[in-house]
């Protein structure tokens, strides 16, 4: 079964951040880094009214950190104002030394300041960590992960809205398919589109004319094309992924297997009885288009044929790496095997 997902609340945690006091240690992480800065800069703007230029800003980049320099930034008074703020940047938690040290910094911090650490989008944090442990109890720990299909449409709507245009269902779904799920990427992408649209309305064929396509998407059309048995199509998206110098052969690989490991959950569930919505909480597929679409593939396939797939999938993931054949011939003879049926 896939992890479900967890996050905080965004719109929740601003209300509780407008209507009550800062807390002392915030933890600001998870891969939707938009949401995360946004409630940074709130976070900021109640603690400094003056700005960041004030005298009570301090702020700390990584990947070090001294634990002495951050107890005098802790111990300094608040000048003509009410509190501190601390902002130790891309500090990874999981590989701070001395945890004991800063667990003592830490549990010190006075009611008038506020020590905020901002994660980079990667970072997950290691929970058997003591002063992982420590900060899960004693601070506003908040995860941003990807909204869901309701927000993040909302969301949509809002950008596009502001540029003077609105944009059907389909449409929102080609462009989320297309340029990911992540605002920041969204942001330039709808620009993008509204700028390219030539009337009112943005339509999936003004998104899939105007938008960047990401290489998961180009590769869930392909495998997508490749169960309706459109080969030409097919190889059509292999070998422009292969032209774009920016994607490694055993990167392609990698996103071929999670998509026909995807379609392989969705066909067991499927042969359990199981309907698109217990579909979407086992697999965690965020998506109703996405959910739709990897049913109607797993149909196409038979249980067998998934398997040999991923199982080859597997065998020539361990030739690229330890072969010395040429990874793009080593691709490109995995997915005709996948057409003429010896893997698929």
């Amino acid at each position: 079964m896939a992890k479900k997902e967890t996050g905080c609340d965004f719109n929740a945690e601003l209300k509780k951040l407008k209507n009550t006091s800062p807390q002392r240690i915030y933890v600001l992480f998870g891969e939707e880094d938009y949401l995360r800065d946004h409630f940074l800069g709130r976070l900021k703007a109640k603690c400094l009214p003056e700005g960041e230029d004030g005298f009570n800003f301090k702020r700390f980049d990584g990947p070090g950190l001294d634990a002495g320099e951050l107890s005098k930034a802790v111990d300094m008074l608040p000048f003509l104002s009410e509190c501190t703020f601390i902002e130790l940047r891309n500090v990874d938690l999981n590989k701070l030394g001395e945890p004991d040290r800063f667990i003592e910094v830490l549990r010190a911090v006075p009611d008038y300041c506020t020590v905020c650490f901002v994660q980079d989008a990667h970072f997950e944090p290691d929970g058997r960590l003591k002063l992982i442990k420590f900060l899960k109890g004693n601070s506003a720990f908040l995860e941003f992960i990807v909204q869901g299909q309701s927000a993040l449409y909302g969301w949509i709507d809002r950008r596009f809205s502001a540029l003077g245009k609105t944009i059907t269902r389909d449409a929102k779904d080609r462009l989320v398919l297309i340029s990911g799920d992540l605002m920041n990427r969204l942001i330039p992408e709808i620009g993008k589109i509204a700028a390219y649209t030539a009337g009112d309305t943005v339509t999936a064929a003004d998104v899939e004319a105007s938008a960047s396509h990401i290489p998961e998407a180009e590769v869930f059309d392909m495998i997508n094309l490749l169960s309706e048995k459109k080969f030409d199509a097919a190889l059509h998206i292999l070998s422009e992924l292969l032209n774009n110098k920016d994607n490694e052969p055993i990167g392609i690989l990698t996103l071929i297997s999670y998509q026909l490991r995807r379609i392989y959950g969705v066909k067991l569930a499927l042969q359990s009885g199981k309907k698109q919505r217990d579909i979407k909480t086992l697999l965690n597929i965020r998506w109703d288009f996405a959910a739709d679409r990897l049913i109607l593939s797993a149909g196409r396939f038979t249980l067998p044929q998934l398997k040999r797939a991923l199982t080859e999938c597997a065998e020539t993931e361990y030739r690229m790496k330890s072969s010395s054949a040429e990874d793009k011939e080593l691709l490109k003879e995995y997915f005709i095997h996948l057409i003429l049926g010896d893997a698929a």
